[in-house]
């Protein structure tokens, strides 16, 4: 999970009163934030990576102001009408058309909220940007610019500017080769011919999104006034990403303008700070989390979560819902927050009041069988993560194909949940490619398929897949193993050829039970094995495990 460092001070300065870190331990835990302990910087906290509200300081404050009822109810942030305009030109359609802007205004930063309000930034862009991919965030100091704002692109050898950091003027294209962000993020552009700038009226360069700002409008505890742009190719992750960054600004107590977005087709304007309603069943609820709460009693602890009750007709309370809380997917979600305003610690547990005893489901008898056979017969057992990358699951596999996706993942490295398990043995192949041969390695557990039947819309497989690399991994010591494995299992199948690109032609075959695709095993095609760095032959299998 994400993890921020804050300062205590700061955050009782947020909270208008005095806390220890142990008067705050408690309440933080019960609101999800785990307390890591003191470092030279701060205090270390670990948040859920579905809540991007409680990445900064100011959203912490926010929530426990709520807990510790300081302050409850939804947060009163006035967002003032826009007097500055974005004009969006139509080049930027074809590399990163997304952006959206706000203003902070009577700005009155130190160093620990200047620093607060950078750290933010950099956690929405691993977060929600999937590091600057899918948005980029930048800031500057309004004084010296001259609206409109310009969205615009440039080539590659165009007109330079002065980087952050830097004290020579380089062209875009020397920036991506020179300067440390563009040598990171690079490749975020380099398939492109022109590249994204954003400009003030007289061509004053603010930034070449998603890689660095300019040095001259740089944001410091002077700064007043405060320009904040996100750009990408996602509106509605954009859009979430300023509404984070103007709710902390609002919670500081600065005063936050919108903007007048001007693309060629459509007009907007940004940030929507827009509240919506939700509803959930008080009797449902209380079964759910074990309680007994009056329609009264849970009011005024969602009230402490910082919603607003606006209705409450039979046995539904309807709250009205902040506009920085867009992880809320389900009635179970107002739940959950009901069973935190109520706390935790104070939920009783209790022994069912039915005896039940438990046995191994089935598939975990054949996984447990799987792997007894797959260990007599030389193999051992590695265990990938489940979350992969499309490169791992699909590119370095030389196929295609759909995945689900995680809504904010840590890195890229952990986007996707695999669709089958042989990419994760070909990369602990490739970790170990320097060890002795032959290696035989298997694991056994599930993979996630699309399923548009499936009440969440996709379903697990559970499947044995092994791997053999060198001299002897050929097809026909492959398809041996794989039959051991079936016929241990009483699996009754049929074989026939099968053609898939990570294997080779006329060196692999499916698997068929009840003529329904069970398997496959085959020899790995050489590109496939040259992607991962391997230099030796190497034949692999996976099959279905019965239920």
């Amino acid at each position: 999970m994400p993890t921020i460092t804050i300062e205590l001070s700061d955050l009782n300065r947020l909270l208008g009163k005095e806390f220890s870190l142990k008067d705050l331990e408690t309440p933080l835990q019960n609101l999800g934030v785990e307390v890591e302990g003191k470092t030279p910087e701060g205090i270390k906290l670990e948040v859920h990576h579905n809540r991007p509200d409680l990445l900064s300081v100011e959203g912490v404050a926010r929530s426990l102001k709520g807990y510790l009822g300081i302050e409850t109810g939804l947060p009163d942030y006035e967002l003032k009408e826009p007097n500055l305009k974005l004009e969006v030109d139509s080049s930027t359609e074809s590399v990163r058309p997304v952006i959206v802007m706000g203003l902070i205004e009577k700005a009155e930063f130190d160093e620990t909220s200047l620093k607060a309000l950078m750290d933010l930034q950099e956690k929405l862009h691993k977060i929600l940007g999937r590091d600057r991919e899918k948005i980029s965030i930048g800031a500057y100091d309004m004084s010296d610019l001259e609206p409109p704002i310009r969205y615009t692109t440039t080539a590659p050898d165009g007109e330079g500017f002065v980087p952050l950091e830097f004290d020579e003027k380089l062209s875009p294209k020397e920036i991506l080769e020179k300067h440390p962000k563009g040598q990171e993020y690079g490749y975020l552009l380099e398939e492109f011919d022109r590249y994204p700038l954003l400009t003030d009226s007289e061509g004053e360069v603010l930034s070449m999104p998603p890689i660095i700002n300019s040095q001259l409008p740089r944001v410091t505890t002077e700064t007043e006034k405060i320009g904040v742009d996100v750009t990408g190719i996602n509106e509605r992750v954009a859009n979430q990403a300023l509404n984070v960054i103007m709710g902390a600004a609002a919670e500081r107590g600065f005063d936050i303008r919108a903007v007048e977005v001007e693309f060629p087709n459509r007009e907007i304007t940004t940030p929507n700070l827009q509240t919506e309603k939700k509803s959930f069943d008080i009797n449902q609820a209380n079964k759910n989390l074990g309680l007994d709460l009056s329609k009264e009693e849970a009011s005024e602890i969602m009230e402490k979560m910082r919603y607003n009750v606006v209705g409450k007709e039979g046995d539904e309370i309807e709250v009205e819902v902040p506009f920085y809380r867009f992880d809320l997917m389900h009635e179970v979600d107002l739940f959950e927050d009901l069973a935190v305003g109520f706390g935790y610690d104070e939920l009783e547990p209790y022994l069912p009041s039915i005896e039940i005893t438990g046995e191994p489901k089935s598939i975990e008898e054949t996984s447990k069988i799987s792997r007894k056979v797959l260990t007599g017969l030389g193999f051992m057992e590695v265990m990938p993560y489940m979350l992969t990358s499309p490169e791992l699951n699909f590119d370095l596999m030389n196929t295609e194909g759909e995945s689900v996706t995680v809504k904010n993942p840590v890195s890229e490295e952990h986007s996707i949940l695999r669709t089958w398990i042989l990419p994760g043995l070909m990369e602990a192949l490739k970790e170990n490619r320097r060890r002795e041969l032959p290696q035989k390695i298997f694991e056994v557990d599930d993979v996630v398929l699309l399923d548009e039947n499936a009440e969440t819309g996709a379903r697990n497989v559970r499947r044995a897949t092994g791997a053999i690399i060198g001299e002897e991994a050929d097809f026909t010591y492959g398809k041996s193993i794989a039959e051991a494995l079936l016929r241990e299992l009483k699996v009754d199948w049929s074989i026939k050829p099968f053609e898939h690109p990570s294997l080779l032609n006329e060196r692999a075959a499916e698997f068929l039970v009840d003529d329904e695709h069970w398997g496959f095993v085959g020899e790995i095609h050489p590109e496939v094995i040259l992607n991962f760095e391997l230099e030796h032959p190497v034949v692999a299998f996976e099959v279905n495990l019965p239920e």
